[in-house]
């Protein structure tokens, strides 16, 4: 019986530690690029097809959407950053998300003008700002 109860305790802590570790790396940040990586994933996957183009708008408008709010916010790294450099920090992620706001407007261009050459350079260019940014502003892994 105090197996049972101990092996069930320690079941239960395990779970709680875990769940509390990834509520951690659940920002309100994080969750927009989760939601703007999972997007831009389904996107790439099927931008070549022409018959998906008012579905490949779509996922443009809800990366947008969660890139319009993730500008607003502030990156976890912040907190690590000292004082009196956190303003050109912050300013340097707001540059950034305005180009990436950029690209994803030439993106849009594309597919609306139906240009896979520029399509595909807009695509290489988000995959270059998007390894930028994590390497800038995404936190450390643990």
């Amino acid at each position: 019986m105090k197996m049972k109860f101990l092996l069930t305790l320690a079941l239960t802590l395990a779970l709680g530690c875990t769940a509390a570790f990834a509520a951690e790396d659940d920002t309100p940040l994080a969750k927009e690029m989760k939601t703007m990586n999972k997007s831009l994933r389904a996107l790439k996957k099927q931008v070549a097809d022409a018959a998906k183009k008012d579905d490949n708008l779509a996922l443009i408008a809800t990366i947008r959407k969660s890139l319009d709010a993730a500008a607003k916010l502030e990156p976890a790294k912040t907190k690590e950053v000292p004082a009196a450099e956190k303003a050109a920090y912050l300013d340097k992620y707001k540059a950034q998300m305005t180009d990436l706001v950029k690209t994803y407007d030439e993106l849009e261009a594309a597919i609306k003008a139906d240009k896979a050459d520029d399509v595909k350079k807009a695509l290489d260019k988000l995959s270059e700002q998007k390894e930028k940014g994590h390497k800038d502003f995404a936190p450390d892994e643990k």
